[in-house]
């Protein structure tokens, strides 16, 4: 299947964006460790004129291992737009994720489309993704190791392997699975250069982003087979700091294990809540679970 009637109707929706990239669509819907995606689309006499994406994904929770399909890549041309376009095409998708053997979808949504994923197509929201910005506090605290992700054997490594499996036992409630293989293949999205921090039991992964002429570092995810208390935390924000040559670092996410000593990012300076939706596939009525960590890695922000 060709992405390209896909690229050409990203390119036309989000001018801005790099989502259009030809390797960027290749990567995350046909080469995902998971399975490629689930996408319904609309065709008419002048191209692609409709799209929505699922990427299957794996959710540990209390009771096991379950599929999840992430929400992701979402376009409607102007041509196309009202009539309840969008939300025929969702449960389209939605029932192909299902017939797959997916048990829920999750997606993080902006202020404008959240609405129509609550109210026509029957998601919860879980509320908006705190942001957090940390400055690096002096001290000593645990040894943190950083390198560029290219020079990092990820998929190979029995350590990782073994820190990634235990990583989901210490919450509550549900989150998002990283084996090496799907964090390796994560790690070579190309919208992004990606830096790996290895501690004793914890490995997070970071970016860097330019904001006002500043470096800024991003914390992408924080994966630890124990608790991180705030020292330890605070030696990470250090390590991300230093590799990237920023003044102060960004986590958004939720993360039950993560004690982080920083300041609430101001609603004015985001350009939008990032609103964090659940839903679950079958037909039991039962209520949204708690999600104990969903990071800014888990649905390919950055």
């Amino acid at each position: 299947m060709s992405d390209e009637p896909t690229r050409l109707l990203l390119r036309e929706v989000f001018p801005d964006s790099d989502v259009a990239d030809a390797g960027y669509l290749r990567w995350l819907y046909r080469d995902a460790p998971n399975g490629p995606v689930v996408e319904t689309n609309v065709d008419d006499d002048a191209g692609r004129a409709a799209h929505y994406a699922l990427v299957p994904c794996r959710f540990a929770t209390p009771k096991g291992e379950i599929g999840v399909a992430l929400s992701l890549n979402t376009a409607v041309a102007e041509r196309a737009r009202g009539g309840g376009v969008f939300t025929r095409l969702a449960e389209a998708t939605i029932d192909q994720a299902r017939e797959r053997g997916m048990v829920a979808v999750v997606g993080v949504a902006n202020a404008n489309s959240t609405p129509g994923f609550l109210r026509r197509l029957g998601f919860t929201l879980l509320g908006p993704l705190p942001a957090t910005v940390l400055v690096p506090r002096p001290g000593r605290g645990a040894r943190i190791a950083s390198a560029t992700a290219d020079g990092v054997g990820i998929a190979g490594d029995p350590a990782i392997g073994a820190l990634l499996a235990d990583a989901p036992q210490t919450r509550r409630g549900v989150e998002p699975v990283w084996t090496p293989e799907t964090l390796a293949w994560r790690l070579r999205s190309p919208r992004r250069t990606y830096a790996v921090h290895r501690g004793d039991g914890l490995l997070a992964v970071s970016t860097v982003e330019r904001r006002s002429g500043v470096n800024v570092g991003v914390i992408l995810a924080v994966l630890a087979d124990h608790d991180v208390a705030r020292d330890e935390a605070d030696a990470l924000v250090r390590a991300v700091c230093r590799h990237h040559s920023a003044p102060l670092a960004l986590h958004v996410g939720r993360h039950a294990g993560l004690e982080l000593s920083g300041i609430p990012l101001p609603a004015r300076l985001r350009p939008s809540p990032l609103n964090l939706i659940f839903r679950w596939l079958d037909d039991e009525q039962r209520a949204a679970p708690h999600v104990g960590r969903f990071e800014l890695l888990d649905f390919d922000a950055y």
